[in-house]
């Protein structure tokens, strides 16, 4: 089995042709559509570099040697082989409404509870109480924040955690003071009428001053306040793509030199921050690919935060990209995006395997929730390594919302196993799940299970799950039966093995 990859984050083509002979040609390159680009003389351009795996073992071998890939070879910088933090993001507590004392308020709670690294999301810049004004005034709100991101980046690091913040650089709202100074920043020709997406207009990132102006900005920010992590959001498409800057004979050039600026700003913050943790995004994952890695090791995977939904979506990403590399939150119930309502504990089953964090508001946490919390980060705090730097197996999805997968350690001496049923179905049979990638002949202690199994039996006999409900019986019946502990929609189970 053969997988290509495209280390670019622009407008792409992936195609394969199958000729009479039955020999298939792979294309992968910058997208022709509307491309062109004037080289004078002495000049060169470098195309975007595809990658080719191959494996023997089928898509999860072809996914492992992607992984191993990026995480060698592409992925650098401090982060590269670090574990990632537990971090609670307040957006869907707070959304734009909240105060430096509702800030410190969650910041004290999630410190309480384990988690090591607090991001503040939009709303804490210019007037930003909407989103249909300030992107691109990326100074602080005083009124919200009266001691400023440096004030509340040192309360939040006093009180032992890492201070985190959101940015969209390539974003402008028409009511900002950055649009009245300089509209023809904006992506679209100005005589004609330009599209205004989730009330927000596109910078124009071929143009240096306008990467130049971010620059400046952000590392205004950065120095003067003690900050660890990034998110980098970017929430809408480009249309009607000109740039005020660029020659009419030039325009076609507008997209690779647009992505050639996000690139040379992550690549100036980079080397100016060297130290700080960059999350990509792209209205929610839409720029999740290789080029992005290289400036940023952890990409947001989705804004669909559910954990339903998140399983598909963590199992197509994992084809590619290894889990160090896929966001994933524990979010609010009623879920935000799909008002599902789900148990605290699939949620954190699935968002285990990413880099993990919270989206919710932790103040108001049951003490059973606050409890289920707390032992939460203690059991991803315990595995993360062998999560996010061991090798990742999916090992079931069926049509009836059955998935499974597992990760073992490089030395397959341990491993962790996650099992998950979306609909309970009557008169259900037993199911098991065949395990992979470990050795044959070790004897594996599941510690769930309080029961021993040696590695042959696991990936050829299978492991068996818990007993789903087969329903109830008459109260008049004498006898032995078990009606099975896994009940209704939505249950999760997570079993960890060590060689003995």
């Amino acid at each position: 089995m053969y997988g290509f990859s495209l280390v670019y984050s622009g407008n792409f083509l992936a195609q394969a042709e199958v000729d009479d002979y039955d020999v298939t040609r792979v294309l992968l390159g910058i997208h022709p559509f509307e491309f062109e680009w004037t080289l004078l003389e002495g000049q060169s351009f470098q195309t975007p570099e595809a990658v080719m795996v191959y494996s023997d073992k089928g898509l999860n071998g072809m996914s492992q040697a992607f992984h191993n890939l990026f995480k060698e070879h592409l992925i650098r910088g401090y982060w590269k082989d670090k574990v990632r933090p537990v971090l609670i993001n307040n957006w869907e507590a707070t959304y734009f409404d909240f105060t430096e004392d509702s800030i410190l308020e969650i910041a004290e709670k999630s410190k309480d509870l384990g988690i090591e690294l607090f991001v503040l999301d939009d709303g804490w810049f210019g007037k930003r109480n909407n989103d249909h004004t300030s992107l691109g005034d990326w100074h602080v709100d005083y009124a919200k924040l009266p001691n400023g991101i440096e004030g509340i980046a040192q309360k939040i690091t006093d009180k032992g955690l890492r201070f985190g913040l959101w940015f969209e650089p390539e974003m402008i709202n028409e009511i900002s003071d950055l649009y009245k100074e300089h509209e023809d920043w904006i992506i679209g020709d100005p005589g004609r009428k330009r599209t205004y997406g989730r009330n927000q207009f596109v910078l124009d990132f071929s143009n240096k001053d306008v990467v130049d102006y971010l620059f400046e900005k952000m590392s205004d920010i950065l120095k003067s306040s003690n900050i660890s992590y990034i998110k980098w959001d970017m929430n809408r498409n480009i249309t009607e793509a000109f740039s005020a800057k660029l020659p009419a004979n030039r325009q076609k050039e507008f997209f690779h030199r647009y992505i050639l600026g996000v690139y040379d700003l992550y690549d100036r913050l980079n080397a100016a921050f060297p130290y700080i943790l960059f999350e990509s995004c792209a209205s929610g994952g839409a720029r999740f690919d290789p080029g992005m890695l290289y400036y940023a090791p952890q990409t947001w995977t989705s804004d669909d935060t559910d954990a339903v939904e998140r399983l598909k979506i963590q199992y197509g990403t994992s084809m590619v990209y290894p889990l160090s590399s896929i966001g994933s939150h524990v979010s609010a119930i009623p879920n935000h995006q799909v008002s599902r309502e789900t148990p605290l504990k699939m949620r954190a089953d699935v968002a285990y395997f990413g880099t993990f964090g919270y989206e919710l508001d932790v103040t108001k946490l049951t003490p059973e929730e606050e409890h289920i919390v707390s032992e939460q980060i203690k059991f991803f705090k315990k595995n993360r390594e062998l999560i996010q730097q061991g090798n990742f197996y999916r090992l079931e999805n069926s049509e009836d919302g059955r998935y499974s997968w597992m990760v073992t350690s490089k030395d397959q001496k341990t491993a962790i196993l996650a099992s998950y049923k979306v609909w309970a179905t009557p008169n259900p049979p037993l199911k098991k799940v065949l395990l992979q990638g470990l050795n044959s002949e070790l004897n594996y202690h599941c510690e769930q299970r309080g029961l021993n199994f040696y590695g042959d039996e696991l990936m050829h006999f299978g492991f068996l799950n818990e007993v789903e409900f087969t329903g109830l019986l008459q109260d008049n019946f004498e006898g032995e039966y078990n009606p099975g502990t896994d009940k209704g929609d939505f249950s999760s189970y997570v079993y960890t093995f060590e060689a003995k």
